[in-house]
């Protein structure tokens, strides 16, 4: 008998003990999922003030770029101008908020490559002012176009990627090529090029868009291009919503130089001439596209073609840091003939 009540006590014992470890595990993940939700809600909270912030800082970028050309007198665009802001600080409560602003004709719209009508500008005059102004003689499209119908922007991506790959890469023709299959509006595949055929043969199959790209990092969805050819190129592209292909002289880096010597008609010009004559730009930059050729001693009719001294689209980057929350957006501006600055495309992200 005595034997029988010392088993019901040792059962009972146990049984608390279960218990009271089962309540205790229950209070520690409540305790945990207390936490969690708590920390979540302060993130979220953090996010939205940030991304709030951010709009406030798309609103300040607005006005700052209409006022820094509100002096102008020309339509010349260069980096000694009061909009070329680099890290741009403003602190906020809890944390800070920074800001840079680009000139995106400084780089090459890769929305260019299957544009079927791709001569420059928007308009062209016949005179010399609009050629001060970036805006040379219209000239037939063929003017440029390969001998297999290469399209003047897939002509221009390739010889950029010929001027920055390492030549164990992938052919710079075959990768302008895909580019140019991604986009274009028919599923024919151009000479070693890309359709439908090639994605939905790989194991995470996908269709191509044959619209135009919505970000720079879409390149990595297209054939051949590896990270280590993204990288290669992805500083020099930009992506612009609209066919501009015009690059500015005068806001181009001269590390840079590859993108105005792949825009250029006659690629016999020397690759350290083009260089040169960034490095050697005036302070106020060149007040003509042919002040900057002439530097490059070629006799090539119309060799700034894709060349500009001007620009109408400018991107804000501006980032938020609250706590451990970091948020970004940038913002594309186009600016119109009374100095008005509308937006034009929005990318929310981390980076």
């Amino acid at each position: 008998m005595n034997r029988f009540h010392s088993k019901q006590k040792g059962t009972a014992l146990v049984t608390v003990v279960l218990i009271a470890a089962v309540v205790i595990v229950m209070v520690i993940e409540s305790v945990k999922t207390i936490r969690f939700q708590k920390q979540l809600s302060s993130n979220l909270i953090n996010r939205d003030q940030a991304y709030s912030y951010l709009m406030g800082m798309e609103e300040l970028a607005k006005i700052w770029l209409k006022r820094a050309f509100e002096n102008e007198k020309e339509d010349v665009v260069h980096l000694n101008q009061p909009w070329a802001q680099d890290n741009i600080t403003f602190p906020i409560d809890g944390g800070a908020m920074t800001a840079t602003i680009k000139d995106m004709q400084s780089c090459f719209n890769l929305n260019t490559i299957a544009a079927a009508d791709n001569s420059p500008g928007d308009s062209r005059g016949k005179d010399d002012e609009d050629n001060r102004r970036g805006e040379s003689p219209e000239v037939p499209n063929a003017s440029r176009n390969g001998a297999k119908g290469e399209l003047p922007g897939q002509q221009i991506f390739q010889q950029l990627l010929g001027q920055v790959m390492d030549s164990s890469e992938v052919p710079a023709q075959d990768l302008a090529a895909a580019a140019r299959d991604w986009m274009d509006e028919d599923f024919e595949p151009f000479d070693q090029g890309a359709e439908d055929d090639f994605y939905q043969g790989l194991e995470v199959a996908y269709r191509t868009p044959n619209s135009s790209i919505a970000h720079v990092s879409e390149l990595r969805t297209i054939k051949g291009f590896s990270r280590p050819v993204y990288d290669s190129i992805k500083k020099l592209v930009c992506v612009l919503p609209k066919n501009v292909n015009t690059i500015n002289v005068n806001t181009v880096e001269a590390e840079n130089y590859a993108i105005i010597y792949a825009a250029l008609k006659n690629n016999k010009v020397n690759s350290s001439s083009v260089q040169q004559a960034l490095s050697e730009r005036p302070e106020e930059g060149y007040t003509a596209v042919k002040e900057f050729t002439d530097k490059l001693e070629s006799s090539e009719k119309d060799l700034g073609e894709y060349l500009s001294v001007t620009s109408k689209f400018f991107m804000v980057n501006a980032k938020a840091e609250i706590g451990k929350t970091r948020v970004s957006l940038k913002t594309i501006f186009e600016r119109d003939e009374d100095n008005n600055f509308k937006v034009i495309s929005r990318y929310y992200g981390r980076d």
